[in-house]
């Protein structure tokens, strides 16, 4: 099992670790720092550094069951080596602001309206959401974006905590995504930002509300009778 460290502390920019498994050039490790991509946050990448000093880029990781494959540029990796990995940490801090973001206009657009979230996919220029909601008006997503900004603005706190997986379940306002409950696990990990947003979630987050920055609704499209869509840049 690759123990996540990201989901303890998503500033750790490096770490040591162990090859557990390796093949051609998908390798599996004790613990690592690379998110793997999944609900809409994207991979992180990076390099990984063997005992020789040969550098190795991570350009995907990915979960497997209970490990993280890292796929490298280049073979060579051998199981039981001590490596070194660093992250691409500019690729991640970005995502970091988007999924905090992310969470503050899902807070918003919940709040007024009950919509629950359908997709979404995060990128570093532009990330973009899908709410089940029949309708907004431009003037109900100024002020979604204009609550975001104030929102950014109080420099709320972003708190990390674990709990039982039945009581998650037995609270609703935890989960965002409509018709869909998390894997099969004991334990999940719950994202407090102050006592604005706190909901069930697997991502990397900063740790206040500040370091967002200006939050900007660019866009929005109609994608179906039930679902709308909103883009969103930082600035």
């Amino acid at each position: 099992m690759t123990q996540k460290l990201y989901l303890q502390d998503a500033y750790l920019k490096e770490c040591e670790a162990i090859v557990t498994k390796a093949d051609g050039k998908f390798v599996v490790l004790d613990r690592t720092i690379f998110y793997a991509q999944s609900g809409g946050q994207p991979t992180d990448t990076g390099k990984i550094t063997s005992q020789n000093g040969k550098e190795y880029k991570v350009v995907f990781a990915k979960n497997m069951g209970e490990d993280v494959s890292h796929e490298v540029d280049s073979e060579g990796l051998k199981a039981g080596e001590s490596v070194k990995c660093s992250l691409d940490w500019q690729r991640r801090y970005t995502h970091m602001k988007m999924h905090t973001s992310a969470h503050l206009l899902a807070a918003c657009i919940m709040k007024e309206t009950g919509a629950l979230i359908t997709g979404n996919q995060l990128d570093e220029k532009q990330s973009r959401m899908d709410f089940d909601v029949a309708d907004f008006d431009k003037e109900l997503l100024k002020s979604f974006e204009q609550k975001v900004n104030e929102a950014v603005e109080q420099n709320m706190k972003i708190g990390i905590s674990f709990m039982k997986r039945e009581d998650a379940l037995a609270n609703p306002t935890l989960f965002r995504l409509k018709s869909v409950l998390p894997k099969d696990i004991p334990i999940l990990r719950i994202v407090a930002i102050g006592e604005f947003d706190i909901q069930a979630d697997g991502g990397t987050h900063v740790a206040s509300t500040k370091e967002i920055g200006k939050f900007k609704i660019v866009d929005f499209k109609n994608k179906g009778a039930q679902n709308r869509r909103v883009y969103w840049e930082l600035e």
